[in-house]
C-alpha cells in the first residue's frame, strides 16, 4: 500500500512537472555536453528547491537558486518521519525529486525530462543519501548520471 502510495505522489510530482514546462523550449540530454569537472560549473546552474508537504498537497519554494549548503540545511530540516518530497528543477521543467518518510513508505528518488519518467535503481536509504543525490544533481548531469543508474 504504500509504495503504491510513493508512486502516486511522484507520478503528480512528474506530471506537474511536465505540464509546468509543456509551454517552454526544452531541449533533450542527448544534445548537451557535459562537462563535470569543468571549473565554477555548480555556480553557473540555477536550479528551483521546492519542497511538498501533505502528500504534495502543500509546496513551499525555498529558494530560485538553489545552493549546496542551501540543499543540506532545507534536508536536515523537514521531519522525515513523516512523508515529505523535495525537488530541484531547472529552468527547462527538468528535476530531480527524493521523497518518502522513513517511518512508513521507505524513501525513492525520480529524475523528470520531457516526458520520461525515471526512478532510481537502489532506492536511498538515509536522508544523508537523499540529500547527497539532490547536491549531485545541482552540480551537473555528468556528477549524478555517472554516480546513480535511473531506469
Amino acid at each position: 500500500m504504500n509504495t503504491y502510495l510513493i508512486i502516486a505522489v511522484l507520478a503528480l510530482i512528474g506530471t506537474a512537472a511536465f505540464f509546468n514546462r509543456s509551454s517552454k523550449k526544452t531541449e533533450t540530454l542527448e544534445n548537451k555536453t557535459f562537462q563535470p569537472n569543468s571549473e565554477n560549473r555548480q555556480q553557473n546552474r540555477v536550479l528551483k528547491l521546492v519542497v511538498l508537504y501533505d502528500f504534495a498537497q502543500t509546496s513551499k519554494i525555498i529558494s530560485e537558486k538553489a545552493t549546496e549548503e542551501l540543499i543540506e540545511k532545507t534536508m536536515k530540516s523537514i521531519d522525515w518521519e513523516q512523508f515529505h518530497a523535495v525537488y530541484l528543477e531547472d529552468k527547462n521543467g527538468n528535476m530531480m525529486d527524493v521523497s518518502g518518510s522513513l517511518h512508513e513508505d521507505g524513501l525513492a528518488s525520480s529524475y523528470v525530462n520531457d516526458d520520461i519518467h525515471l526512478l532510481k535503481v537502489n532506492p536511498p536509504e538515509t536522508v544523508e543519501e537523499m540529500t547527497e543525490i539532490l547536491v549531485d544533481f545541482l552540480k551537473g548531469e555528468g556528477f549524478w548520471r555517472n554516480k546513480y543508474k535511473y531506469e
